[in-house]
């Protein structure tokens, strides 16, 4: 994949958790943490109807440069949207050195 094709911003986001101040339960907040050129890339009607019926809720896939730092415990924002990582990253098919290709759902 030439660099080109990396046209598209993304924040990755990492859970902080906050303690109460009474010593109650801690809550969880989404910080970003640093901002990466992607190319995000929503799912046809085809590809989603075919992941609903592999009990799937994936809706975006997102390819960027090769990093060992990004976890399923992350989320990714595209234009305001927050998708959660689904699974694993995926390494590319050459060198699994290259890229890694996100599956992204949708979250509220």
């Amino acid at each position: 994949m030439r660099a080109s094709k990396l046209r598209n911003r993304i924040t990755i986001h990492k859970a902080v958790s906050t303690p109460s101040p009474m010593g109650g339960s801690s809550s969880t907040t989404w910080a970003a943490e640093r901002v990466l050129w992607a190319n995000f890339t929503p799912l046809s009607v085809k590809d989603v109807i075919n992941a609903q019926a592999a009990n799937s809720e994936t809706r975006a896939r997102c390819v960027l440069r090769y990093r060992t730092d990004i976890t399923s415990k992350m989320r990714i924002e595209h234009r305001g949207q927050m998708y959660a990582i689904d699974g694993d990253p995926l390494p590319d098919d050459h060198s699994g050195l290259e890229y890694i290709t996100l599956m992204l759902k949708s979250v509220s």
